[in-house]
């Protein structure tokens, strides 16, 4: 870390070590008492001591990434932080909130360690920690800041480091509604591929798509040389599965977007190849975690005007 902007700050330990400290001060200058005047230097020179080893301590950490995972309303968001110690002594006692934008470090929210103890980094270890805070509503999100802390090895000095990370993630809406899907669609409605569900006719097969599921590759052309395909099925009636946000009535936005999101969240368990159109956005028939993450996202930021 950038050892000139680590900031040391005395902790609440002192609104009792001080008036204990003042107390015996009193006491060695009232009755001259030599014993009470060398604990009192004794425990200044520690004091003295503590503060350049809270700073060295937390000098000694890199943060090579931070990384804060897409959640739903109303659950908790997931960060990731990875770690270097490259130094040769161990790092102890780091503790970590989240700052909000134009807030100062004393109105930081603290982001909760497993097991509520101090993080500890290994002397030329890396490693990670995963931390927890609340999702807000849906949207899009970023989070400016991050603070790091640490008071080893007495407590009575926090050496504080702001780190400025801008990371983006997404809050999806909450899925909760009906599980019921809508009525199924013609097979290639207004002109999209026909779905990747195996049903009773081969209808040929579409280049393979970046975070597609794998299960419908057609992978004997592929060891024959050829790229990556998918294939592709039309049932008796060639029908489809589609989630149109403009076709559910009787809701409000937040609720219809809720709703979009469950049968999202069941076609995917199902297995089922869907397609999704939330106002001028339209995502083709598909399957897999790129098309869920990509229709995640257009109903976390879909507009009040849907």
């Amino acid at each position: 870390m950038n050892q000139g902007r680590i900031r040391l700050r005395p902790t609440g330990l002192w609104l009792l070590f001080g008036p204990i400290l003042g107390c015996m001060w009193l006491a060695a200058v009232n009755y001259s008492n030599n014993l009470v005047y060398g604990i009192l230097y004794l425990i200044g020179s520690l004091i003295f001591i503590s503060i350049f080893h809270t700073w060295r301590n937390l000098s000694a950490l890199e943060v090579e990434q931070v990384r804060v995972h897409p959640t739903f309303a109303g659950r908790a968001a997931k960060l990731e932080i990875y770690f270097r110690n490259s130094s040769r002594h161990s790092v102890y006692g780091l503790f970590f909130a989240r700052l909000e934008e134009g807030r100062s470090w004393r109105s930081s929210v603290p982001l909760a360690l497993p097991g509520g103890e101090g993080l500890r980094v290994n002397a030329g270890d890396t490693r990670s920690v995963e931390l927890f805070f609340p999702a807000g509503r849906r949207g899009l999100y970023r989070l400016d800041s991050l603070l790091i802390r640490s008071s080893f090895p007495f407590g009575l000095v926090h050496a504080i480091f702001c780190l400025p990370v801008a990371v983006d993630y997404f809050v999806y809406p909450e899925p909760r509604g009906s599980a019921t899907f809508p009525p199924l669609r013609a097979s290639g409605d207004a002109g999209y591929s026909v779905s990747t569900k195996p049903g009773d006719d081969f209808a040929g097969v579409r280049p393979y798509m970046p975070g597609e599921s794998l299960r419908h590759v057609d992978w004997k052309a592929y060891a024959r040389g050829r790229p990556l395909s998918v294939k592709q099925f039309t049932g008796e009636d060639g029908q489809e599965l589609w989630f149109d946000a403009d076709e559910i009535k009787g809701m409000l936005l937040e609720e219809r977007l809720s709703q979009l999101t469950l049968w999202i969240v069941n076609a995917e368990k199902s297995d089922i190849p869907y397609a999704l159109r939330v106002g001028q956005t339209t995502l083709l028939l598909g399957l897999g975690p790129e098309q869920s993450r990509r229709a995640f996202e257009a109903l976390a930021v879909a507009g009040a005007r849907l």
